[in-house]
């Protein structure tokens, strides 16, 4: 005789940790030649702004990839 098994499956709710600071990043990805530039990680908008505006005076280099990362929770919900 095999045991029975019983699945109970739940809510969960993701949302944005704001207790966390999200962290940005730019690379450039002119297709022009192969530049590998990135700004870093950093954490305030202006700076990644600010350094993809230099990259771009100093070089003529005109795409950027920005990538954002945050942070978020699952908080448990209820059981179906």
């Amino acid at each position: 005789m095999s045991p029975r098994l019983r699945m109970r499956f739940r809510e969960y709710h993701v949302r944005t940790d704001t207790t966390a600071t999200p962290v940005q990043e730019a690379a450039c990805v002119t297709d022009e030649e192969a530049c590998w530039w990135t700004s870093g990680e950093r954490t305030r908008a202006d700076d990644v702004t600010a350094l993809i505006a230099k990259h771009a005076a100093e070089t003529g280099h005109h795409c950027y990839r920005r990538i954002v990362t945050d942070y978020a929770t699952a908080e448990p919900g209820q059981f179906l």
